[in-house]
């Protein structure tokens, strides 16, 4: 969700807070909710507090999760990278077409899955050109050490790879239980609700006072939706890394083809 729909989501939600804060203000007595600010305050403190901890503690993981996922990816394009270079050295491969299949697979990551990883999916041909890949060294037969070597360097790297993108795959299937959201979404209606019953004296200053609480609330929520989903959204992981192995894989290959 982009930070635009969420603004107008946000102006929503502070519009009904303040409209509940009139009915409260317009059902009761100011003296009567003045009598209970001495309650009110020790409950609010309690409340918001616990709540406080709470979101703190889920935005945080699902930060911590964005930046594994991050990483993760950052890994993937460099396991690709490692396996085009070595495939320059790898004299018992073919390397112009392994190079190729590497050149194959981060396009397709870059220009075609990564848009669909918006919608939480993964495209076949990418897999299958993985697979290709393997098949490509597995058939390589090092006849020196050093060959052998370097071969051994390229199955580490096509592990690496597909153990990332299994990772990728993963990620775009996690996502909050339902039954936290809905705490999330009762801690912060119920710390809005406690405003309502402070006996500020001028109506408009404890208006902007619920105002600005909904919208800290609101938001904070909108960070917890914006990593909890690294894939999607204003803040998301960028596919530079692939873009970058793009570029670079084909500017070589057109340098040997030359």
């Amino acid at each position: 969700m982009s930070l635009a729909q969420w603004s107008l989501i946000t102006l929503f939600i502070v519009i009904v807070a303040d409209c509940g804060l009139l009915i409260v203000r317009k059902r009761y007595d100011l003296d009567l909710l003045r009598n209970y600010n001495e309650v009110t305050d020790p409950l609010l403190a309690v409340v918001g507090t616990l709540f406080a901890i709470l979101l703190g503690f889920m935005v945080a993981n699902a930060m911590t999760r964005f930046e594994e996922a991050r990483n993760n990816a950052q890994m993937e394009a460099g396991a690709v990278g490692d396996i085009f270079r070595l495939a320059g050295a790898a004299d018992d491969c073919n390397t112009v077409n392994l190079r190729r299949q590497c050149l194959q697979y981060v396009e397709d990551v870059a220009n075609v899955e990564w848009k669909m990883m918006e919608r939480h999916k993964m495209i076949d041909t990418a897999w299958n050109v993985y697979g290709d890949m393997w098949q490509e060294i597995l058939h390589c037969e090092p006849k020196t050490q050093g060959q052998s070597n370097i071969h051994q360097s390229l199955l580490a790297a096509i592990t690496q790879l597909g153990e990332c993108r299994r990772a990728r795959a993963a990620q775009l299937s996690y996502a909050l239980p339902t039954s936290l959201w809905v705490i999330v979404c009762v801690g912060a209606i119920a710390t809005i609700f406690f405003t309502y019953f402070f006996g500020a004296e001028k109506l408009p200053i404890q208006l902007t006072m619920t105002s600005i609480v909904a919208t800290v609330l609101s938001l904070n929520i909108f960070l917890l939706i914006s990593f909890d989903d690294p894939f999607s959204g204003d803040v998301r992981i960028s596919s530079a890394p692939f873009d970058v192995d793009v570029k670079i894989f084909r500017s070589v290959l057109a340098h040997d083809w030359h």
